[in-house]
């Protein structure tokens, strides 16, 4: 005889908890896609048990979400070995983060969890192991006891917190740094950066840029892109002096627009589709050191974007 289940029974709190679980795994993976289909599958897994013998719905989700995301990571990490250029978590415009958390009492939490989705933190936790990331962020940005982090992972106290310890050691010596010069407008400075493409001046884009400077692209190997980390200021601007001062159109109408991506200064460029309808094309965020850009981050995986596009 087939057990009962109990979509009916779990749809009300489900939806109520579905953004915070979609925020959790997609900080978990960097992916959004996987985010949503790992809750999805969460939710038929729920639906095998009756809701009104859980306690705490939004604490047994968590649990599930940390067991399958743990696991679905496991393997992500060795895919991404074998991915074709550079692999990029992905680039969310703010505008479609519907899975943001609640205003924190604090200002400077509230910075925390910004950062949390930027692109570079992103990347910084994938150079932590599993387990590292999944306490990491159920400790320090979902503000979640060790006592409970114990019980989601079915480790002792001491272990989570010597896991913690680490994570915490490592993300704070490797975090990079965000600070435009007092007085600096990022989104002045993002215009000023395409405008100078334009003109092929490779000299003065340059001067836009840190020593330090970082360029990073994903096409995935399905869209020209960057198939390396650029790492000089030269290299940079020669790229996009190179890309965007060419006198060839593309095949189709564009449009360009300033947009926070990620939780930092960004530009989304769109594409126009034969329907009429507005896609995609490349989502851009950038970073400022000293008054000058640091990094810029570039997504123009097609599989990545189309997700994000059905949300507009």
């Amino acid at each position: 005889m087939e057990k009962p289940l109990y979509f009916n029974e779990w749809e009300p709190s489900f939806s109520q908890h579905r953004p915070y679980l979609i925020s959790f795994t997609f900080r978990m993976t960097g992916s959004l896609a996987e985010a949503e289909d790992l809750v999805q599958d969460v939710f038929i897994e729920a639906a095998k048990t009756d809701p009104s013998t859980i306690e705490s719905h939004k604490s047994w989700l968590t649990k599930i979400c940390s067991h399958r995301a743990l696991d679905l990571l496991k393997s992500a990490y060795k895919q991404r070995e074998s991915y074709s250029g550079t692999w990029l978590p992905d680039a969310v415009p703010d505008s479609l983060q519907y899975w943001n958390l609640p205003e924190a009492d604090s200002a400077d939490k509230n910075l925390i969890i910004t950062e949390s989705l930027t692109t570079s933190f992103l990347l910084l936790l994938e150079r932590l192991n599993p387990e590292e990331r999944a306490v990491y962020l159920l400790n320090e940005i979902f503000e979640y006891s060790f006592k409970e982090i114990s019980e989601f992972l079915n480790k002792s106290e001491a272990a989570c917190r010597k896991i913690a310890q680490r994570a915490r050691e490592f993300i704070s010596t490797n975090k990079k740094r965000f600070e435009p010069a007092e007085g600096a407008n990022p989104t002045k400075l993002i215009s000023q950066f395409f405008e100078t493409a334009r003109t092929g001046n490779t000299e003065a884009l340059s001067l836009l840029l840190s020593d330090s400077s970082e360029f990073w692209a994903d096409g995935g190997g399905k869209i020209s892109a960057v198939p390396h980390i650029l790492r000089t200021p030269f290299d940079i601007a020669r790229f996009f002096a190179g890309i965007y001062s060419s006198r060839v159109k593309p095949p189709y109408e564009m449009k360009m627009e300033l947009h926070p991506v990620s939780g930092r200064p960004g530009v989304v460029i769109s594409k126009k589709l034969p329907s009429g309808d507005w896609a995609f094309e490349t989502l851009i965020s950038f970073e400022f050191e000293d008054g000058k850009i640091a990094r810029i981050y570039s997504q123009r995986n097609p599989d990545k974007l189309a997700r994000l596009t059905s949300l507009r």
